[in-house]
């Protein structure tokens, strides 16, 4: 598949998942949302969409499974040299629908307690269960549908979606906070020189880790290089952080207390500054290849990344204008219009079905 093919195919995608996000779930009361003061084609009739959970079931799944490969779990190692690498695909899918199947569970009751669901329905939790499974396994069809040369599965791609959905709205909500005075103007150029070096660091690190594949024989021919790397350390960081927080909150809720708001921030910060190194020379480590050059790359990408997030923080943190789309955002889009652009055609290790992406070992 060319960067044609895969640029219309990510455009269907787009389309397809705008109208899922317009499809209520069973047992919604219409009348009853527009009585709420809301309209049909409002943001918020996809809060009670079957894409309600949006990707976080598939995210968590791939998560678990990434985190999985890095540690160098053997029975998964084992399933990703078969052919086809269709037991990861099938543990990730199991993974993802008993996590929407959890949080439907959660969801129904909360929307069963409103005026929204309608009365005459009747189990209303089974029906919410069963639609966001069954758009949970649609999300999964989806990501599976988007070449991106590099990258194991089209998983983020499909999350880029939402981020640019989202953007319209965003820069209109930023021209008439400026309009009005609520902002200065001089935050569109603080946010501007951000979004401009922000793109530029990724790219950098993507072509920097380019040439050290290519030059290390990570990667030889037409082959493209494992983009993974350039995305998964800052995210599995910052979910690692969190749930480092949640345990210490369990263990010392007094003391979890008095974090709040800023402190709470910069601890996630600082956990996640320490785990993004060795995320990043984990994903070194599965390659097998002893190279200064690629160990000197590895500490640049990794030293960008944290530099991504902390620039990310401090600009979300002291501009009110909500046009950026964060640091992971800026990373993902960047990186799936890279992949977009490359036309190569070989195979991957890990990916939900086989498709186009990187030749290494990892």
């Amino acid at each position: 598949m060319d960067s044609r093919q895969t640029v219309i195919t990510f455009a269907f995608v787009g389309i397809v998942y705008v109208l899922g996000l317009h499809v209520p779930l069973p047992g919604i009361d219409l009348d009853a949302f527009t009585g709420q003061s809301y309209t049909v084609d409002s943001g918020m009739l996809s809060r009670v969409s079957i894409l309600a959970l949006g990707l976080m079931p598939l995210y968590a799944a791939l998560g678990l499974a990434e985190i999985a490969r890095l540690i160098g779990f053997p029975w998964l190692k084992r399933k990703d040299k078969q052919s086809g690498n269709i037991g990861p695909g099938a543990v990730v899918v199991v993974i993802a629908l008993v996590v929407a199947a959890m949080q439907a569970c959660g969801l129904s009751g909360g929307l069963a307690a409103t005026p929204l669901v309608d009365d005459e329905v009747t189990n209303f939790t089974i029906l919410t269960i069963a639609s966001y499974m069954g758009a949970t396994a649609f999300t999964i069809f989806l990501s599976d549908r988007i070449r991106i040369a590099g990258l194991r599965d089209g998983f983020w791609p499909v999350y880029s979606i939402p981020i640019l959905l989202g953007l319209p709205n965003n820069v209109i909500m930023s021209v008439e906070m400026t309009r009005t005075g609520a902002v200065p103007s001089t935050q569109w150029l603080i946010v501007a020189v951000y979004l401009v070096m922000s793109v530029a660091a990724v790219v950098v690190t993507s072509v920097l880790w380019r040439s050290a594949c290519r030059e290390t024989g990570v990667v030889e021919g037409e082959a493209v290089e494992p983009k993974e790397i350039l995305i998964w350390p800052p995210v599995l960081a910052i979910t690692a952080a969190v749930y480092v927080l949640g345990v210490i909150a369990f263990i010392a809720p007094s003391l979890a207390a008095a974090a709040q708001g800023a402190t709470l921030q910069v601890i996630v910060l600082a956990i996640a500054s320490i785990l993004i190194p060795l995320v990043v020379f984990s994903y070194i480590r599965r390659l097998k290849v002893a190279n200064i050059r690629l160990i000197v790359i590895a500490i640049i990408i990794a030293l960008i990344q944290i530099l991504l997030l902390v620039s990310g923080a401090i600009v979300s943190a002291f501009i009110q204008l909500p046009v950026s789309p964060g640091a992971i955002g800026v990373i993902v889009l960047t990186v799936t219009a890279l992949g977009l652009q490359d036309r190569d055609k070989v195979k991957v290790e890990g990916s939900l079905r086989p498709h186009v992406s990187a030749q290494t070992d990892s």
